[in-house]
């Protein structure tokens, strides 16, 4: 079934390049981050002799790829809102039904055809800051850590938000619910701020999660962290696609 989940997954990819909504989507996600640093670095020329100990790693590449996180944060929910609720919206999802595929094989199209512009969005992002290595003492780990963790974050989010377009048929209602729990996820660190005997409840916050790559340190715990939750949401996404399937 590979060839097929691949020829899914093409098929999703061009369906998703086609739609005017997602090139808006990725236009407002690239112009928001291209124009975010370039005030990093003009901040930084303005302020050179104050922040010229914590250096340009520091002043500009820790803060864009935080708002590069918090970017797929609000962009993956819109990038696969339609990926199964719209199309059970718009009766399509039957011809899918009277396919061979199995529900893993469904969701793995699915998957990685949204894994293909969201993969095209996280290429641009990533090189805006790179262009920083042709004349500054850019610290080439700490970038290379960032960079891991914008993907494994953008892998969980695009899991979670194919999870929750399988859950309505409205593309609307999957983006907002996507966009809740994500928010929440973020926002679990803050458990920990305001009762330190929540820290269990912290080291679910995928900020927490994120800490590590921002500074230049790589945790298997953290990469298992973010793979487990991504096959969690992804699991959880076939057994909805396999009871519609039964109902259709």
């Amino acid at each position: 079934m590979s060839v097929a989940i691949g020829a899914l997954a093409a098929s999703e990819s061009k369906r998703l390049f086609r739609s005017p909504l997602a090139w808006i989507v990725l236009a407002l996600g690239e112009g928001f981050m291209a124009l975010f640093f370039m005030l990093l670095v003009v901040r930084y020329l303005e302020n050179e002799a104050a922040l010229r100990a914590s250096g340009v790693t520091n002043a500009v590449l820790l803060p864009y790829f935080t708002a590069a996180n918090l970017g797929m944060l609000l962009v993956a929910p819109l990038l696969t809102m339609n990926a199964i609720a719209g199309e059970r919206r718009d009766g399509t999802l039957r011809f899918l039904y009277s396919t061979p595929l199995g529900a893993l094989d469904i969701v793995g199209g699915k998957l990685g055809g949204v894994l293909g512009l969201t993969g095209a969005y996280v290429l641009l992002v990533v090189l805006m800051p790179a262009t920083l290595f042709w004349g500054t003492p850019l610290d080439a780990g700490v970038y290379a850590t960032n960079v891991l963790g914008l993907a494994l974050f953008t892998l969980m989010h695009v899991s979670l938000g194919l999870m929750c377009s399988a859950l309505t048929r409205q593309p609307v209602a999957a983006a907002l619910v996507a966009l809740v729990v994500s928010l929440a996820l973020w926002l679990l660190d803050w458990a920990v701020r305001l009762d330190p005997a929540a820290s269990h409840i912290g080291a679910h916050a995928t900020l927490a999660r994120l800490r590590g790559f921002s500074l230049g340190l790589v945790s298997s715990a953290d990469i298992a962290w973010f793979v487990l939750a991504s096959l969690l949401f992804l699991a959880l996404t076939a057994l909805l696609v396999d009871a519609d399937r039964s109902l259709t």
